[in-house]
C-alpha cells in the first residue's frame, strides 16, 4: 500500500539512558576490555573471559547503532497510508497498526494520538517518538486530511477529551 506520510522515529528519547550515554558506556566497555586482553598474560585462562565481554560490547553496539540510526535502515517509524496508521519502534518491538475504518475519534494532544475505535477500545500512539517538528506537522495534517475522508471526530490540544 503506497504510503502517504512515513517518518523516523527516535526511540532513544523515551529510553532511561539516551542514545550518547550508551554510546560511550559501550566503547569505554570495549576499550576496557581490550585494555585487558593486552596488558594480561596470553597463557592466562581469564582470556576467555574478557573475549567474551568484548565480544558482548560489540554486540551490544549492534544493537544500539540499529535500534538509534539508520545504519540497518528505518526500522522505528511512523506511517499514515490511505488505509491505516503504522507505528512500529524499532526491532524487537511488536508493529502496531490501525484501521481508519474502524476509527470513531481522534485526539491530538502534545505528544500523543489518543484513538477511540469503534468498538469502544481505545489506542494510545506515542507521537514524542518523532525527530523534528516538520514531520510532526506534516503527520497532523495528513490526520485531518484522513478524519475528513473516514468522517472521523478529531480534536486538538492538550486536554484529554477521550
Amino acid at each position: 500500500m503506497r504510503s502517504l506520510v512515513r517518518v523516523g522515529l527516535r526511540p532513544s528519547r523515551n529510553a532511561r539512558l539516551s542514545f550518547g550515554v550508551q554510546l560511550m558506556l559501550v566503547l569505554f566497555w570495549i576499550i576496557s576490555a581490550l585494555f585487558m586482553l593486552i596488558g594480561d598474560n596470553p597463557t592466562n585462562d581469564s582470556n576467555f573471559l574478557y573475549y567474551l565481554f568484548l565480544v558482548l560490547a560489540l554486540g551490544y553496539l549492534c544493537y544500539i547503532l540499529s535500534q538509534n540510526t539508520s545504519v540497518f535502515g528505518t526500522q522505528a517509524y511512523f506511517e499514515i497510508t490511505p488505509d491505516y496508521i503504522v507505528q512500529k519502534q524499532g526491532h524487537f518491538r511488536k508493529k502496531i497498526v490501525i484501521p481508519l475504518a474502524e476509527v470513531a475519534a481522534m485526539h491530538i494532544a502534545t505528544f500523543a494520538l489518543k484513538l477511540t475505535m469503534k468498538n469502544g477500545e481505545r489506542q494510545l500512539l506515542d507521537l514524542k517518538l518523532i525527530r523534528r517538528r516538520r514531520n510532526l506537522k506534516l503527520i497532523k495534517e495528513q490526520l485531518h486530511n484522513m478524519a475528513l475522508k473516514y468522517d472521523i471526530d478529531l480534536t486538538e490540544g492538550p486536554n484529554n477529551r477521550h
